[in-house]
Order: structure tokens, then sequence, then C-alpha cells
């Protein structure tokens, strides 16, 4: 049953948020930041965020990428679309996930700082990431299912 109004006819079309995540690899480590508050801190994931009204998924991982590791990326390929059921501020919300290549900047925690760490990660041996989405794409890293994207 969605919401409605009687007298006009409008429908309520609930929608879902959208976010964006970059994977950049450099040889055979993938980079990763460190959640600085909740949802899930203290956990990893990619570098990643939410689409701004009226911006595009590749703008968004552009952004979010150059804003938490002052890293300039192009996206190469839309990899997988994932639907989030973990995030409470956003149940069911779909986050792209992009190959990307690095074109420029200075790896750092970013002007903001909006996560604690980052880092460089064997794809052997990789930190606690909580996102469902995010742990998904990093086993068919591991896999090689990904290879011919970067």
């Amino acid at each position: 049953m969605r919401k409605y109004c009687l007298g006009c006819g409008w429908v309520y079309y609930p929608h879902v948020a959208q976010a964006a995540a970059g994977i950049v690899l450099k040889e055979d480590e993938v980079l990763l930041v460190q959640r600085k508050r909740e949802p899930f801190v203290g956990s990893w994931m990619f570098p990643a965020g939410f689409v701004d009204y009226g911006e595009h998924p590749i703008e968004t991982v552009v952004r979010e990428v150059k804003e938490e590791t002052s890293l300039k990326i192009d996206p190469i390929e839309l990899l997988e679309v994932c639907q989030d059921t973990k995030d409470p501020r956003s149940l069911g919300h779909l986050v792209f996930f992009y190959s990307t290549k690095v074109i420029g900047g200075k790896l750092s925690n970013g002007d903001r700082a909006e996560n604690s760490d980052l880092g460089w990660f064997k794809l052997n041996k990789l930190p606690w990431v909580a996102w469902p989405g995010h742990k998904k794409i990093l086993k068919r890293l591991k896999q090689g299912e990904f290879k011919n994207c970067f």
C-alpha cells in the first residue's frame, strides 16, 4: 500500500538513496579507508559516499575519492551495483562500485578527515570490512574476477 491523497489522486512513491564507491588498486593492493563514525565505526571500506541531489554516481565517486584520499581518479568501469540493507541511515540504498585509475594527487586523509585512517592492503590480508557490498566486491577481487577492469 502506498500513501495517497483521496482528494487529488497524488501517490507517494518512496525511493532509495544511492552511493558510489571507488576501487583503487596498486599492483596486488587495494586502497581502503577506516570509518571514523557510525555506522560501523572502525571498520574499513572503499572510499565512498552518498550521491548528492542532481549528481551522477560517476561525479560522486570522483568527489568522494578526492575528499577521502586526496587522490584524483578517473572512473573506468561500473563493476557492480549492490543493495545495502545494513545502513540504518538509508535502508536498501544502492551502491555503485567503480574501478578507477589514479591520475593525480598525493595520498592523504583529505582536508576534512572524514575517516580515521586509510591504507593499502593486500587482497589476501584485509582488515575488518563490515559493509556487505564492500565485502562482496573484495571477495570477487581476490578471486580475480575484475582483473581486466583496471
